[in-house]
Order: structure tokens, then C-alpha cells, then sequence
């Protein structure tokens, strides 16, 4: 369909002026003329003259529409120039895999379209983001050929949301593997400290031709030299051990022996930095339990009172059931200063029966002492937003017939169930846009509707979760109370840094990010990054009725209000911690903003609260030592979480050594990190130290082979290149080329490729016709007439002289 439009409309406001000029000058009289005859010919002249007027006012008109070019738009479906980009990947990881496929996709093509290839990534690295973006141009096809593993640069989520943006589609080829390879490494603490029984994973990952049989291999493992695993399998498997080890640097050397393909990351070292106990002060009135637990980790000091105390040479300090007129204020506050940490444990003589009320002791907690209910929680505000992309048709589980899309409705429907009639709550769905499915409102007038609308969502389409969290930023914004975000997601982003800028653009505005992952597949270090970033928390499926807790809902909590819950279970106190105990008491606290909640009474009563002050950790344990209120806190169960809360607060285990080095493993192609902590800057020929704080240098080095490598007097270990840590094809792959508009295609796919890339290729051209010569030739006919009109004129005032 055509559509007329001026190209210089601006020229059309000079037709009124134009016009009123020549109103003005043709009813200007230069002569005038007196008597009756005269005053007839007036009256003529008049009626002559308005005609003239009306007559040159079209002509104008329409010479000014000309100028303004006037010109027909119509848009056409032009099929273009298809062409065709392959990009394939020359890294070792895809040599699992057969490249000679790509020739015959070429082959197959290039007699229908202009077919071109192109080696992407090197022997040792991939860094594929960085390839694509380089490749793009905009409005053009490219066929990625590649396992999708990025081992550096830009990351592939986001390279796919700015070819989107400039109409470049990115398609995947889908390879199985053609040869087997089995990836061995090991996991466990880089740091620990002296008579802790530390525990080490060795895993190995198979990457095998789909009806090919397991390949078998024997596992050994040495610590020191000392064998510690000797173990035959086939396939993915993992195999545990344990050790208690002295202080300094142990070295562990895994090799796996096979017949596989690739036989570089068959040997995997490791490194354990393993310190003096840290040194712990324990300040008690009173004998405690909190001794018996902590004398075989810590090097434990005790004391009855602050009095006399020199701080010097701890790395923290627990105050167990101290009334604020018996701590020092002053002396903890530069204790803080120095990088150390503080644990206040509570009891009938502390917090809101310490008089902590008022004090500058309570300002270094985390912690408000009283009872009120947080002012945030009078007025919750709630955005459920809810992924409604095609990736969330996948199945939630091998072991469920449920789809992620199924879960996440009904994780939605349970959290709107669970509010209160006070609470508002909106909806918002969004793919790669978002859309509002329910405006804020309180439950009390909409909580039917939103339960009748969360069925009926439709799921399609890629993922962008920057752009939902845009549509949930813009439904709270101005609204008073606490302004929180639930992100029901698998986290399979297209745009995976624009999504934290996203979050952190959110927190700004004092609002939560609480993300709830769905599905086996969850990309859960994504989702953890955005609720970090977002100021909030991560949670599994399992774990979303905390929401509940977090929100107040006290008409949801259980019976037992005493229970302790979970409420972040990805902070280092809390993480793969099983809590089952019940309290008998606690002190009254509200959490002060910036601080963490990690575990709280089923009714939301903080327990454990912690922050950073300064360059130093504090710890708010607002129960008692087990003596009176908590003895189930400190059972063989639960202890671990009073253990790792005294760890979190000791923090770095070197920081008050006069000397003390910090090497991290790394990969070839990667830098060892070094950090050293020295009164004066450290000296090394192979390289630069920088300050980087007080008494801390770092620097770096890139390692030339694999094997141990000294820093002073610490150990580091570089393994085989990052490329061959994760083989195989990545799934996330076929999820990430559809935010561009693309398809993941099979190598017998041929037609359908030129299909796709013949659909893509199409454009809407918009052709454009000048229609001037329509007024010009309206203003020449008018402009005769006008001439015709004057000769009658003429004509008839002869004849009647």
C-alpha cells in the first residue's frame, strides 16, 4: 500500500503567509476615483479582483507543495542478495568433532548463493564472541560451526544481542562428535588451615560418538607423592578423598590413564595453601560451649572482659552475651579498621537486653536493636517476573515430565497465594521484550484475577532478562515500601552482561532482585550474578517458599515459628549447609539495610546478620551459646554454620603476617595472580608488583608449560590450556542464536539452511515516486484559466466602451 508524504513539509506553513500577502496587496486601490459610475465599476472590480485572489491562491499553493516534494512511498518485499558467512572453529576442543561436513555444506550451497568460510578461534583458545563481532556487518547470515565453548573475550550473549540489533543472523550447526575424549580435573579448597579434614572431588568428563561405548581408564591420585586414589571406571564419574594436612604448600598431581583422543588434559595439578590456625579471642563471662568447638580450629584465646586486652595479632573476636557497657567501642572499631572480624553473640545480656540501643557499639552492627517491624515490610511490593521464552518448553527434569514453563506457573501461583491481602503484587512476562501482565495492585482486590492469569501465559520466543527487569523497574518506580523483583527463569540470557547492568541498575533504585532458578538446565551462575548484582538472593526451586519469609508473610509460616530457615543458601556461611535445629529464645533485631540476613526464624527473626564495615566483617548471632536458647544450633548437625560464620568473619588467613604469598593455579594461556603482602614492594626478575592496598602487591605471569611453579616461597600449578577443561557441544549454543532470529540446523539440513538464509535475506524496500508534476500541473491549468478569465474580461469591457 502507497503512502504520499512531503519530503520538505516545513515549506507547506508559506502557503497562508503567501496568501495573505496577496489578500493585502489585491485589494490595495492606487487610484481613486469618485461619482456613480465609478462607484458601479467599485463593485465590479471587487468581485473581479476576489476572483484573481482566489484563482493565484491555488497556483501559489500549489508551486509551494512542489517545492515541498511530494513523493508516493510504497514498501516492497525485495528478495535481496542471499549470501551465506561459515564460521568454524579451528580450536583443539573441536577436533572431537568432523569438520569435513563443512565443505560439503558449501558445496551443496554455493551454486544457489554466494557461500564464503571463515577459520574462526586458535589452536589453544576460543574466543568466539570476540570472532562473531568481528565478522558481522549487519543484515547479513553467518552459520556458526563450533561447540560454543568461549574460553575468553566478549561472551556469546552478548555479541547475539548486538547482531540482533543491526539484523545480523547467527545460526549453529549441530555436530555430534566423532572421537572420544575424557577431561580430568580437581576440585576442592584452595585455602585451608591446619587439623581441618579437607575433602577433594576428582572428576572426569566424557565426551563420546553417540553410540559409542564408555571408555575405561584407571584414576590415580597423589598428595605429595603419596597415593591417595587408585581407582579403574568407565564414563563420567567423580571419586572423593579426604586429608588432614600440615602448614604450608601440598601439592596434588591427578592422571588419568586412557586411550582417548586428546591426551593433554589427562594430567591435572593442584595446589593447597594450608595456614597456621588463625588466632581467635573468645571474651565470655561465663564458661561456654562455643570453646569446645572452637579449640580444635582456632589457635582460642579466652577472657572474661575487654579490660586489658591487647587485640593485636587476632584475626577476630567473638563477644559472647556482652552488655555494651563492658565492650570497647573505640578499641573493636580499629580492630575493624585493621581487616579483622567481629562475631556479637547474643543471650539475656546482650542486644535488647544489653542496652546496645543507642550506642556506637550498635553501629558497627548490622543490626538494629528493638523489636518494630521493618518499615519495608508494612508496604511489600512484589513484581513476579516470569520467563516466558521457548527455552522454558524444555523438560524441568529427567526425572519429571513437567516442562520448566509448568514449574515456573506454578512456583508463581504458590508466591501469590502466599502474600498478604496488603501486599501488592504486579506481573510481568517478558522474552525478549517485556510484557505487563498485571498492573501493581494489593491482593486483597486482585489476587483471584492474578491467579486466573498466570495459566494462560503463552511461552515463545528468546531470552533478553535486561529487558524484563526494564519492564519491572519501570512498574516500581515511584512506589513507596520495599520494592522487590522475583525472576522465574532458567537463565539462559542473550544478553548476559547487559542483565547485570540491569540488576545493579535496579538495586540503585532500592529495589531487590530475588532469582529463583527452574529447570536441570539453569544457567544458576548466571542467575546467581543477578540477584547479586540486584542486592538480593539466588534460590532452587525448593527454596522459593523462603520468598514467603522474606516478604513476612506471617499467615504462611509454619507452626513451629522457631525453626531456623535458610534465607541465602549461596553466601559462604550458609552454602550446602543442612540446618535442622529450633530455638528457645532470641534477641529482638531489625537488620539494618545494606545488610545480609542468612538465616532467620520461620516468622523472619534475623539469627545471623552480617556486612562489611570498612575493611573489616561483622557478624550478628542473635541467639544465645547453646547454653540456654540454641542447644540444637550446636549439635554435631548444625555446628558447621557457627564454624563458618567464625571463618567468614577471620576472612584472609595471611593479611597480619609480616610475609605471606598468594599464588592461584592457572591454565596455560591464562596469568598466575600473585599477591604478596610485604611491609616493602617484593622483587622478582620475571615480574612487576604493584600496590594494590596497604602492605598488599600483586602481579602476574603467564605460565610456558604445564607443572609447578614457585613465588617465594609459595607454589602454584599450571595446567593443560582452559580450551580442553569442557569439551563437547554446548547446549546453551541453539538457545543463544535464536535472540539473532537463528536456527540450529543438522548437517543434512542443506535445504533448509538456504531456506532460512533466502527468508532472512528478504527486505522491506521502501520505493519512493515523486508526485510534483500533481500541483505543477494543477497550477499551470488554474494559472491558463486565470489568463483566459482576464481576456474575457478584457473582451467584454471593450465591447461595452
Amino acid at each position: 500500500m502507497a503512502m504520499a508524504v512531503f519530503s520538505h513539509p516545513q515549506l507547506l506553513l508559506l502557503i497562508p503567509a503567501a496568501i495573505a500577502i496577496m489578500f493585502l496587496a489585491i485589494r490595495k486601490d492606487f487610484v481613486k476615483l469618485k461619482g456613480d459610475r465609478w462607484a458601479f465599476y467599485q463593485k465590479v472590480k471587487i468581485r473581479r479582483r476576489l476572483a484573481i485572489f482566489a484563482l493565484r491562491s491555488v497556483v501559489v499553493a500549489c508551486l509551494l507543495a512542489a517545492l515541498a516534494q511530494p513523493v508516493a512511498l510504497r514498501q516492497e518485499l525485495s528478495s535481496g542478495d542471499p549470501s551465506l558467512t561459515i564460521l568454524v572453529d579451528s580450536s583443539r576442543s573441536f577436533d572431537l568433532f568432523d569438520r569435513s561436513v563443512v565443505d560439503k555444506i558449501k558445496e551443496e550451497l554455493e551454486g544457489e548463493m554466494p557461500v564464503s568460510i571463515r577459520q574462526i578461534a586458535t589452536h589453544d583458545g576460543s574466543a568466539i564472541g570476540d570472532e562473531l563481532l568481528a565478522t558481522i556487518l549487519g543484515s547479513d547470515n553467518l552459520l556458526l560451526v563450533s561447540d560454543g565453548r568461549v574460553t575468553g573475550g566478549r561472551s556469546l550473549g552478548d555479541v547475539m544481542v548486538v547482531a540482533s540489533s543491526i539484523n545480523s543472523t547467527i545460526n549453529s550447526l549441530y555436530l555430534e562428535p566423532v572421537k572420544t575424549d575424557l577431561a580430568l580435573k580437581v576440585e576442592g579448597p584452595r585455602i585451608t588451615t591446619v587439623g581441618i579434614d579437607n575433602e577433594f572431588l576428582v572428576r572426569v568428563d566424557e565426551t563420546k560418538p553417540q553410540d559409542s561405548l564408555p571408555v575405561g581408564y584407571n584414576v590415580v591420585v597423589t598428595i605429595d607423592g603419596e597415593k591417595v586414589v587408585d581407582e579403574t571406571s568407565s564414563g563420567t564419574n567423580a571419586f572423593k578423598f579426604s586429608r588432614k594436612l600440615d602448614e604450608g604448600y601440598h601439592t596434588i598431581v591427578a592422571q588419568l590413564n586412557a586411550a582417548d583422543f586428546i591426551q593433554d588434559n589427562n594430567m591435572f595439578y593442584r595446589t593447597v595453601k594450608v595456614e597456621k590456625k588463625p588466632k581467635v579471642l573468645l571474651i565470655s563471662k561465663k564458661s561456654s560451649p562455643l570453646e569446645g568447638l572452637f579449640s580444635p580450629l582456632y589457635d582460642l584465646s579466652t577472657a572474661a572482659s575487654m579490660s586489658g586486652v591487647d587485640l593485636s595479632g587476632y584475626s577476630a573476636v567473638a563477644l559472647n552475651d556482652i552488655p555494651a557497657d563492658e565492650t570497647d567501642s573505640n578499641k573493636l572499631s580499629s580492630f575493624i579498621d585493621d581487616g579483622n572480624g567481629i562475631v556479637v553473640i547474643g543471650g539475656r545480656s546482650s542486644y535488647d537486653r544489653g542496652s546496645y540501643k543507642g550506642t556506637f557499639f550498635e553501629n558497627l552492627l548490622p543490626v538494629n536493636v528493638g523489636s518494630g517491624e521493618e518499615a519495608s515490610k508494612k508496604f511489600v511490593n512484589v513484581v513476579l517476573l516470569i520467563d516466558i521464552s521457548g527455552s522454558t518448553g524444555e523438560g524441568f527434569s529427567t526425572t519429571s515430565s513437567a516442562t520448566v514453563e509448568e514449574v515456573e506457573k506454578a512456583l508463581a501461583i504458590g508466591l501469590v497465594s502466599d502474600l498478604r491481602p496488603e501486599d501488592r503484587v504486579g506481573i510481568v512476562a517478558f522474552n525478549v521484550e517485556p510484557h505487563t501482565v498485571a498492573e501493581l495492585g494489593r491482593l486483597s482486590a486482585n489476587r483471584n484475577d492474578l491467579l486466573s492469569r498466570i495459566p494462560r501465559l503463552v511461552y515463545t520466543g528468546s531470552t533478553l532478562v535486561s529487558e524484563g527487569l526494564r519492564g519491572a523497574r519501570q512498574m516500581l518506580a515511584g512506589i513507596d515500601g520495599s520494592k522487590n523483583i522475583v525472576l522465574l527463569s532458567d537463565g539462559k540470557s542473550g544478553s548476559m552482561g547487559e542483565d547485570l547492568v540491569a540488576a545493579r541498575y535496579a538495586a540503585e533504585q532500592g529495589m531487590k532482585v530475588y532469582a529463583v532458578g527452574v529447570g536441570e538446565g539453569t544457567n544458576s551462575e548466571h542467575m546467581q550474578a543477578i540477584a547479586k548484582a540486584g542486592n538480593g538472593v539466588y534460590f532452587e526451586p525448593t527454596e522459593a517458599q523462603q520468598l514467603r519469609i522474606i516478604f513476612g508473610s506471617a499467615e504462611a509460616a509454619p507452626t513451629d515459628r522457631m525453626k531456623l530457615e535458610k534465607l541465602n543458601n549461596n553466601h559462604f556461611i550458609t552454602r550446602n549447609v543442612k540446618l535442622n535445629a529450633r530455638l528457645a529464645g532470641f534477641n529482638q533485631v531489625v537488620p539494618k539495610p545494606n545488610a545480609d540476613v542468612l538465616v532467620a526464624t520461620a516468622e523472619n527473626r534475623p539469627v545471623i546478620t552480617v556486612w562489611r564495615f570498612g575493611l573489616g566483617r561483622i557478624v550478628s548471632l542473635t541467639t544465645d551459646d547453646g547454653t540456654g536458647w540454641a542447644a540444637e544450633l550446636l549439635n554435631r548437625e548444625n555446628s558447621v554454620l557457627v564454624t563458618r560464620t567464625m571463618n567468614w568473619a577471620i576472612g584472609d588467613l595471611g593479611r597480619n603476617k609480616k610475609f605471606d604469598v598468594t599464588a592461584r593455579d592457572t591454565f596455560l594461556g591464562n596469568e598466575f595472580e600473585v599477591e604478596v603482602t610485604a611491609d616493602s614492594m617484593p622483587s622478582d626478575a620475571r615480574m612487576a608488583f604493584s600496590k594494590v592496598g596497604e602492605r598488599l602487591y600483586s602481579s602476574q605471569l603467564e605460565p610456558e608449560k604445564t607443572g609447578w611453579y614457585s613465588f617465594f616461597d609459595a607454589t602454584a600449578a599450571a595446567n593443560y590450556p582452559l580450551e580442553l577443561l569442557n569439551t563437547g557441544y554446548d547446549p546453551d549454543l541453539a538457545v543463544l542464536v535464536q535472540v539473532t532470529g537463528g536456527q540450529t540446523f543438522r548437517p543434512e539440513q542443506t535445504d533448509e539452511i538456504l531456506q532460512k538464509v533466502k527468508d532472512d535475506s528478504k527486505r522491506l524496500v521502501t520505493r519512493q515516486k515523486s508526485l510534483a508534476w500533481i500541483p505543477l500541473m494543477i497550477a499551470l491549468v488554474v494559472f491558463l484559466l486565470d489568463i483566459a478569465v482576464r481576456k474575457l474580461w478584457e473582451g467584454a469591457e471593450n465591447r461595452a466602451t
